[in-house]
């Protein structure tokens, strides 16, 4: 594969993701996660699985392509705040009960990650599945803020859409004759696909052509960097 021509069609070719050009970050973002793709998954799941990985990531992040905070926050402590707010002035509507309020352990369980992860049962989940794909117990449970590591991050997208941690549907199910229906796959991650599904869908599709561009079809390659599990989670083994 080759990364500069997979970042030059993203920047040049079509741009529309990044029109203000990539900055630093968020091609680091993107390398940490074509890394764990390739050290990974790249053997065993088609290149689709990835671009719907990638444009819902774009979604998830506010185009960061880096691990977040819901709302964007510099801390937990700040989003719930920020969270309450909107739900206070009514901007929540969609959300059932304040999942942002300090849960059994004293910590605000809200969203966090390449893709959100938000309530303590969905930390919980990731943890296990981790551990259970991987044999890696990485401390989701103990410290939420692994989520923001860009390894942990990047498996719980790639692992959650394929497996179907986030809700009951996983990418297999979103499978067709020509490819993979990236839309629907919305569904995957959160039930709004008829609100964004086509926009997040050509999302997706862009991610899938540079892919392609780059020759990631033919020959995924090599990681280019480290992508080692944090060594900082309690029970990590």
């Amino acid at each position: 594969m080759n990364r500069a021509a997979f970042f030059a069609h993203l920047t040049e070719t079509d741009p529309h993701l990044f029109p203000d050009g990539m900055s630093q970050a968020q091609q680091a973002g993107l390398s940490v996660k074509l890394d764990v793709w390739s050290k990974w998954y790249a053997r065993d799941h088609p290149l689709t699985y990835l671009a719907a990985a990638l444009g819902q990531i774009h979604h998830e992040t506010g185009g960061r392509m880096q691990p977040v905070l819901e709302a964007f926050a510099p801390d937990r402590a700040s989003s719930a705040e920020r969270l309450q707010k909107a739900w206070d002035e009514g901007r929540l509507k969609w959300v059932r009960a304040p999942y942002w309020l300090p849960d059994e352990t004293g910590r605000h369980p809200v969203g966090g990650g390449d893709i959100q992860l938000t309530h303590r049962r969905n930390y919980l989940a990731a943890n296990a599945g981790l551990y259970r794909r991987f044999a890696v117990r990485v401390g989701l449970d103990e410290n939420y803020d692994l989520i923001l590591d860009p390894v942990v991050s990047a498996h719980v997208a790639f692992s959650g859409m394929i497996e179907g941690w986030f809700r009951p549907c996983r990418l297999d199910d979103f499978r067709t004759a020509s490819g993979l229906d990236y839309a629907a796959a919305r569904d995957i991650v959160n039930g709004d696909a008829g609100l964004i599904g086509e926009r997040i869908g050509l999302a997706c599709a862009t991610f899938e052509a540079a892919l392609r561009a780059a020759g990631a079809d033919r020959d995924f390659g090599p990681p280019h960097g480290p992508v080692d599990w944090p060594r900082s989670g309690p029970g990590l083994v």
